[in-house]
């Protein structure tokens, strides 16, 4: 049976993707859209990636605006407004790059997007990573969907994500799943791949920037894929995985470039939404129902605590407070912060704070209908009006969703799994259902 099913998922899968009208593309480690991003050129600053658009704060988060998710996706053209933006990135030098139909950029603080253009352009895009000592170089996954197979390769930017040059500096029949850049050794890569045809996973190795790779499987229990956490900030060979199950995540790392493997966090009943290793080694990973699992350096195993319901993790460099994007129905607010290694968290702001979109003129113009709109479904002004009380009506062209998704599941084949439940669950996966989750660094 092996040698005719992997043809029959292959193919099934392909006409399922081929007929997608929108795709959701994918992202490393979390699907979903909530990230948290430190500027290195503005200390104060504090971005939050939302299902809405980017959120901003000039002061620690003590006060907060936005740009809208059509116009960051439009850039110049209004015909994409109505598509979202799965997962943003920011470089050394502080521009910002968001992934949805086109990779749209901005080097002025959220103010205008224009679209990358060269080998990205009109693709389909599953990850980008913007190098950490680099703020020139970026690297992006494209995935060619084809009546009968997929090729998937990695290309570079040398101008900050303007530009995407033609040259493949990696390209396989599998599917990539994610890519990332060490910041302890200039030039050392790394990425993921599922194959699609029943093979094993594997782990890529580049320590050139791309120019030569080391491939090696992944022993992997069956049903699940692997998906890049984080590339450890101070050992560019010490990787950290998200092992993705179809009911339940677990973790791996290797100490030494992916010659090896070793379980840090066994299978934990449910899915991560969020990781984070901190300034001092320690590593926190949280889901999406209240948990908050602690490895603190030289523990032996993670220790359990209660926590909001995560959906996002992160910490500016050089700092101890550890901030967490939260469920604005379930917790009450959006973003919470930590000053006890996570024992405890209170609010930062909720979405309801919003004071309206950026000042700048291209966001004031293109935004003020966006704002008018979303004000209603947040209730931002309506005292009467509780961020807990239920959800709001369906989103309307980016409006935020300020409910809780259904719980995800995820995963490969299985032996006893018939052919169109495993069809359905890896185009969700590629498609992003399953898939669109931005990573923390």
């Amino acid at each position: 049976m092996a040698d005719a099913r992997p043809s029959l998922l292959h193919l099934a899968l392909l006409s399922l993707l081929l007929g997608a009208t929108r795709p959701a593309l994918a992202n490393g480690a979390f699907p979903d859209e909530f990230s948290l991003h430190f500027p290195p050129d503005a200390p104060n600053r504090i971005l939050i990636g939302a299902n809405f658009g980017l959120l901003v704060s000039e002061d620690d988060g003590a006060s907060w605006r936005y740009a809208c998710e059509p116009w960051i996706v439009a850039g110049s053209n209004a015909a994409l407004a109505n598509n979202s933006v799965s997962f943003y990135q920011v470089t050394l030098d502080g521009a910002y790059l968001a992934t949805s139909v086109n990779l749209t950029r901005s080097s002025d603080v959220a103010c205008t997007w224009p679209i990358s253009t060269g080998a990205v352009l009109g693709q389909r895009v599953a990850d980008i990573f913007v190098d950490p000592n680099d703020a020139s170089f970026v690297l992006a996954i494209v995935v060619l969907l084809n009546p009968t197979n997929v090729t998937s390769y990695l290309v570079a930017s040398h101008d900050g994500g303007k530009t995407f040059d033609p040259e493949h500096l990696y390209e396989t029949p599998d599917l990539l799943t994610g890519v990332e850049i060490a910041r302890a050794k200039a030039g050392v890569v790394y990425a993921t791949s599922i194959s699609l045809s029943g093979g094993p996973a594997h782990f890529l190795f580049s320590p050139d920037r791309g120019a030569t790779w080391t491939a090696t499987a992944i022993p992997l229990p069956s049903a699940t894929e692997p998906r890049i956490l984080s590339v450890d900030p101070a050992d560019e060979k010490k990787v950290y995985l998200r092992i993705v199950g179809a009911v339940s995540d677990s973790m791996m790392v290797t100490e030494d470039s992916g010659q090896s493997f070793e379980t840090i966090l066994p299978p934990i009943g449910t899915a991560l939404s969020a990781f984070l290793r901190a300034g001092d080694g320690t590593l926190y990973a949280g889901t999406r129902t209240g948990q908050l699992y602690v490895l603190p350096p030289g523990a032996q195993q993670f220790a359990q605590r209660g926590a909001p319901h995560l959906r996002c993790l992160g910490q500016r460099p050089g700092s101890s407070r550890i901030y967490a994007c939260t469920d604005i129905v379930t917790d009450g607010y959006s973003l919470a912060a930590s000053d006890d290694d996570g024992q405890t968290f209170q609010r930062v702001m909720s979405f309801r704070d919003l004071l309206g979109p950026l000042s700048c003129a291209p966001v004031q113009t293109n935004c003020a209908a966006h704002w008018q709109r979303i004000q209603g479904v947040l209730g931002i002004g309506d005292a009467g009006t509780d961020a807990g009380s239920g959800p709001p009506g369906p989103p309307d062209g980016g409006a935020p969703q300020p409910t809780s998704p259904p719980a995800k599941s995820s995963g490969c084949s299985s032996a006893g799994a018939t052919v169109l439940p495993i069809v359905a669950l890896l185009a969700l996966l590629y498609l992003g259902v399953l898939g669109r989750w931005p990573r923390q660094r």
